[in-house]
């Protein structure tokens, strides 16, 4: 189709066939000499590995609640108008006129004055107004005062604020940077990129106005709780396996360092993004939702290969190292794996007894790279 000659792709451990063109590339044995390149060996050795992560602080999703209308009716006051708007338990959020709460009001106060002594029925009547919304104090006011109240408050059973339908919690986005950055080092996949928060504002629109008509079991509002809290944080495709429920995470807030164990670990990918989601929930203040926090995980590697990253020659589809076979240089495909400071796990193509030159790009001739790539 796209009329080009296939050509087999190498296997770690093969030896790299001498283009013409990687000819070019490639320092000339007398050169080589001249060079002088020194020689090392891999490692077989565990490895302890720090991996730097950037979360952001959100709510728990588990505790969104929301106030519905317990009634049909009018909305005759509406307290709660914008995202974000703080709540307390306790606090009137609406009133509401309701024929149904007028009716069975008129019921409780006509069983309290013409039969009082018939507790089954008045009991029966209390029970109705509490189970269309009326509250304890509300009923006692109710039969001391002897009046119908033809509007009812409806107050909140929690601590908050109030967000709409639309708003989306607090999540990190990972873009590319416009500038490279220096790589932590850690065969995550950090360098080049930057986080940010992507917060949702969404709309005041959905919100409730006063004067208009809700049925029963109708969302009002929706409450968020933040006495707990979780950070989500981003963990490289290629880290994902180094990190499991109940590990140890230290992240910083305002100069303070804080503890916390990893909680949940998303079992999905989320659309373009190379990252899995980790979770750990936070109970605490002093932070805000949507803070960009930093943290670190140590764990150690099992043993492995090793090599210095210098003596690894990254070559776009294939990661080649310099072999040393009678006194020359002899390029070999190797599958590499993961990295941890300054080193670089090797998984298949290199054995421990191996010497291999301990700085690959020496082996590469940049004027003839330039010429090339020109």
């Amino acid at each position: 189709m796209c009329a080009m000659d296939l050509v087999r792709k190498g296997r770690p451990g093969d030896e790299v066939k001498i283009t013409e063109d990687l000819a070019r590339l490639i320092k000339s044995p007398n050169e080589t000499v001249l060079a002088s390149i020194n020689t090392i060996k891999a490692e077989y050795k565990s490895m302890q590995m720090t991996l730097s992560l950037q979360g952001v602080i959100t709510y728990d999703t588990r505790n969104i609640y929301t106030i519905p209308a317990r009634v049909g009716g009018r909305l005759e006051k509406v307290m709660l108008k914008y995202n974000y708007q703080t709540v307390h338990k306790g606090q009137k959020v609406a009133e509401i006129y309701s024929p149904e709460l007028v009716s069975a009001q008129r019921e409780f106060l006509y069983m309290v004055k013409n039969d009082p002594d018939n507790q089954e029925l008045i009991s029966a009547a209390k029970n109705k107004l509490l189970l269309l919304g009326a509250t304890d104090k509300q009923v006692e006011d109710l039969k001391g005062k002897g009046e119908v109240a033809y509007t009812f408050a409806i107050y909140s059973p929690y601590d908050g604020f109030v967000i709409s339908g639309d708003v989306k919690a607090p999540t990190i986005s990972v873009t590319p940077a416009a500038s490279s950055q220096k790589s932590s080092g850690m065969g995550m996949g950090a360098s080049g990129v930057a986080a940010s928060t992507n917060v949702s504002s969404g709309s005041s629109s959905d919100f409730v106005r006063e004067g208009s008509y809700v049925t029963s079991g109708q969302t009002l509002f929706r409450i968020v709780n933040l006495q707990s809290l979780w950070i989500e944080f981003n963990i490289p495709v290629i880290n994902a396996s180094q990190i499991k429920k109940g590990d140890l995470l230290t992240w910083s807030n305002r100069n303070e360092e804080k503890k916390s164990k990893v909680d949940f670990i998303e079992p999905f990918f989320s659309d373009g993004e190379d990252f899995i989601k980790v979770r750990s929930y936070y109970n605490g203040s002093a932070v805000a939702v949507g803070q960009l926090v930093n943290a670190t995980f140590e764990t150690a590697l099992p043993e492995s290969l090793w090599i210095p990253q210098s003596a690894l020659l990254d070559m776009g589809l294939n990661k080649v190292v310099f072999m040393k076979e009678r006194g020359s240089f002899k390029p070999r495909i190797v599958e590499a794996g993961i990295t941890s400071g300054e080193w670089i796990q090797i998984i298949r193509g290199l054995a421990s007894s191996d010497e291999l030159a301990s700085h690959a790009q020496y082996l590469v001739d940049s004027e003839n790279f330039i010429k090339t790539s020109n």
